[in-house]
């Protein structure tokens, strides 16, 4: 423990040196940085975004960093420029980025090589849970003093946003509260991402599979339950000891459910044999890391507390609720930033078999939901037109 403690302080320091440097680089305001996920993943608003920059913005060098050497190679392959964050080149390039562009934190791309950049937070969906500094049960504060001495001897560890982008004006305002950020820099825009709601015949392992099951007249559904504690819990609990049941019904009803777990649980997949007729557990080599590729393929959502509900909205397809563990989940997770049931427009399940019950509503097109769909639609979302990441490379544009 103390040789983690030293090594973490040494890190801090050389930080501190690395960040004075970055600070005395030139800037290049045609040159900007792109990650996700920590820099473990090419995914989420970050990847939009930068494809779109790459196809439509030839002006502007986008560059992808990244530790994860997977990510590193799907971005190379689609003849972009990706480096590994931490390498001399990588290092080098986030020095003389005028931009920096992210969907969780300064980690997405380097810390380290931060200073004096543009910074964009493009974020990773709509929150139903409170998040950031709203987040009072799993987000780690410190008190005002330390915070002050912290960033003053590690000012990367400061993390400032010119532009948070959102995708409506109810969602700038929790955004107001959990960045601590002024209503003039948050700008509606929609989500990058989100424009892949509206492409076809996407080019990913699983996207072929997905089309010949529908050709067969399968119906198709994902389930993508919301982590828990940032994933310190074994998320196949989800399902208690009722797959083999889930299994058995979605055979009666030809139809095929994808589940998709969240990036904080991935890892939990990995090791494990899971085989099913009409289950399929999608992990990234499927979908090259991106969940984003197949959505619109599929024909219906089941989530519990997940931000996917409010893009899934933008699809007009039915919903349904899964919420087992609501009041454990607030209590030991996160709280809501919204009463559940006023913005979860479809049916609630206390548990599978519910769950099934309505699904089979939704097999023989009985949906009660379109216009509670379609209110919610319109409260979290100001776009629904495949337009976004323009939208938003034009607030950039006007930042620099």
């Amino acid at each position: 423990m103390k040789f983690i403690k030293i090594k973490k302080t040494i890190i801090m320091i050389l930080g501190s040196l690395l960040y004075t440097i970055s600070y005395l680089t030139p800037k290049n305001k045609k040159l900007w940085v792109f990650g996700a996920w920590f820099g473990e993943q090419y995914a989420d608003n970050s990847k939009y975004l930068f494809e779109y920059v790459n196809k439509n913005q030839t002006d502007i060098r986008a560059v992808w960093l990244t530790k994860n050497k997977e990510a590193l190679q799907l971005v190379r392959n689609k003849g972009y420029e990706a480096y590994y964050m931490y390498s001399i080149k990588g290092s080098v390039l986030a020095m003389q980025a005028r931009v920096g562009i992210v969907c969780t934190s300064y980690k997405d791309i380097n810390i380290f090589f931060t200073s004096r950049m543009k910074f964009v937070q493009l974020w990773h969906g709509t929150p139903l849970k409170k998040i950031m500094c709203d987040n009072k049960i799993s987000f780690r504060h410190i008190g005002k003093t330390k915070e002050f001495f912290k960033r003053i001897l590690f000012p990367f560890t400061k993390e400032v946003y010119n532009i948070i982008i959102s995708p409506s004006e109810e969602v700038s305002i929790k955004f107001e509260s959990a960045f601590k950020a002024k209503a003039d820099n948050i700008a509606i825009t929609g989500y990058p991402r989100n424009d892949a709601l509206f492409l076809e015949n996407v080019n990913v392992p699983i996207y072929a599979k997905i089309s010949d099951l529908k050709r067969k007249n399968y119906k198709t559904g994902i389930y993508m339950p919301t982590h828990r504690s940032e994933g310190k819990y074994d998320i196949l609990n989800v399902f208690g000891e009722n797959i083999d049941y889930i299994n058995t019904c979605l055979k009666e009803l030809n139809t095929i459910l994808l589940i998709k777990v969240h990036f904080y649980h991935l890892k939990e997949l990995k090791n494990i044999n899971i085989n099913f007729s009409n289950i399929i557990f999608i992990n990234d080599d499927d979908i090259e890391q991106d969940i984003y590729t197949i959505l619109g393929q599929t024909d219906f959502l089941i989530t519990d507390y997940s931000s996917i509900l409010f893009d899934y909205l933008l699809m007009d397809k039915p919903i349904i609720f899964a919420p087992f563990d609501k009041a454990d989940y607030l209590k030991n997770d996160r709280e809501f930033y919204y009463d559940y049931d006023l913005v979860t427009p479809g049916p609630k399940a206390t548990n599978w078999e519910k769950v099934i019950e309505n699904l089979k509503n939704i097999i023989n097109n009985q949906d009660q939901y379109r216009e509670a769909r379609a209110a919610i639609r319109k409260k979290f979302n100001a776009y629904n037109d495949g337009n976004s990441c323009e939208r938003v490379f034009k607030v950039i544009k006007s930042i620099i």
